[in-house]
This record gives structure tokens, C-alpha cells and sequence, in this order.
């Protein structure tokens, strides 16, 4: 947690994280949740560094092998939650399914950031970056920048929530920030690492050589 403090978090409403990870892995030929990173998994880890940026709760979606993530994410940071319809193939399924679960909450929630489960490199400083910009303007929908192109956790605010999971199968996260593009603010990182995820295990040993053991709270701040 960050320097926020529960109570003050408790009044202006918490950043909660959703992490797709129902996919099947298909391009890379292993799984990538359950790939080895620094002494335990990359799903471990992606969910592990938004938790120490500040995000909460975070919400890992599964489908594929559903079970065996969330054996592995026992008594970690994380909660999980099934997409019964991960076999579309849709990420944006999984984001609704993250979004609706923390609907169900009792804790009053700011916004969520959409990340993705095959980054586990991101930087907690970099997490707490994005989140401390979310907090600053909870309206804006913050997006992660690296040299003027996009990257990801995309920061979403809950009046956002709606629009999310009003979209249809076929739709991306893309087309939602297409329509509210004026809500966009653009948080410059200093890295590529919000631009970079591991779909082929050339990327994969690619991150693991430039990532995997630096310091993670300081590491592509």
C-alpha cells in the first residue's frame, strides 16, 4: 500500500486492478500465468507488483486452467474470479467479468486499472505512478505513455464502469477510449515496459533478461 493511508482510502474510494489471465497461451506454447518469474510465477508477480503500487483489491480473471492459478495465488494479494465464456477468446470478456465482480463489493471504488497478465515486468514504481495520477484526477481515464504511444495498466474511473461492459463481443478497450478520448490523460513512464507484454517465448526470455531481477520499485521509473 502506498502512502495513502485506509482511512483517507476509505473516503475517497479505493484503485482496484482487473488482470486478464483466461486465455489459453496458445502463441507462446506453454502457459504463460504459471511461466517461472523471480521465485514464483508471472500471474504471482503481475499481481504482486499492482499491489504494491496501490492498487486494491486486485482481481485476477481466469478461465483456461483456472483452478491452477488460483492455487497458486493463495494467500497472495489477489482475488480470483472466473470468466465462464473465456473460450471466445475475448480479453475484453474478462475485463467485464473483473468490472461486474467489483460492482458486488461493498468497498467504495475510485476506478480500476485493466491490466494484463503477461506483464509481470512492470515496475511497482510505475504502478504507484499511474495510480497516484488516477487519484489526483479520479475523473480522467489514465493511460500509461512511452514516447507519445500508449502502453498498459489502463486506468479506468467507475463512471467508465458502465460503458465498459455495454460494449459487445468483437469490441476492445480501444473503442470505449475512441468515444471518451477528451477523459484521456496521458502519464509519460520513462520506459518501454508499459508498451511490452510476452505473447512468444522469444518475448518472454527477452523480459526475463531485461526485468526479472532488477530492483522492481525502481526499476523503468
Amino acid at each position: 500500500m502506498d502512502s495513502i493511508g485506509y482511512e483517507q482510502e476509505g473516503r475517497i474510494g479505493r484503485v482496484a486492478a482487473v488482470v486478464a489471465a483466461a486465455g489459453f497461451s496458445s502463441r507462446m506454447g506453454q502457459f504463460k500465468p504459471l511461466l517461472p518469474w523471480r521465485r514464483g510465477t508471472v500471474i504471482g508477480a503481475v499481481a504482486e507488483g499492482l499491489a504494491k503500487g496501490g492498487a486494491s483489491p486486485v482481481l485476477v480473471v481466469t478461465g483456461h486452467r483456472g483452478d491452477e492459478i488460483g492455487r497458486g495465488l493463495a494467500g497472495g494479494p489477489a482475488e480470483v474470479v472466473f470468466n465462464a465464456d473465456y473460450g471466445d477468446g475475448e480479453m475484453l470478456r474478462s475485463y467485464q467479468v473483473g468490472i461486474e465482480a467489483l460492482g458486488t463489493s461493498e468497498l467504495k471504488i475510485l476506478g480500476a486499472l485493466l491490466a494484463l497478465g503477461d506483464q509481470p515486468h512492470i515496475p511497482v514504481g510505475v504502478v504507484r505512478q499511474i495510480v497516484e495520477r488516477a487519484r489526483a484526477e479520479p475523473g480522467a481515464i489514465v493511460v500509461p505513455s512511452y514516447k507519445r504511444r500508449r502502453g498498459h495498466p489502463v486506468y479506468l474511473p467507475a463512471w467508465a464502469f458502465c460503458a465498459l461492459l455495454t460494449l459487445e463481443a468483437g469490441q476492445t478497450l480501444r473503442d470505449l477510449m475512441g468515444k471518451y478520448h477528451d477523459a484521456i490523460v496521458y502519464e509519460t513512464v520513462d520506459s518501454d515496459c508499459v508498451r511490452r507484454d510476452m505473447d512468444v517465448p522469444a518475448e518472454y526470455e527477452a523480459l526475463r533478461s531485461e526485468f526479472e531481477w532488477p530492483d522492481p520499485e525502481t526499476s523503468g521509473v
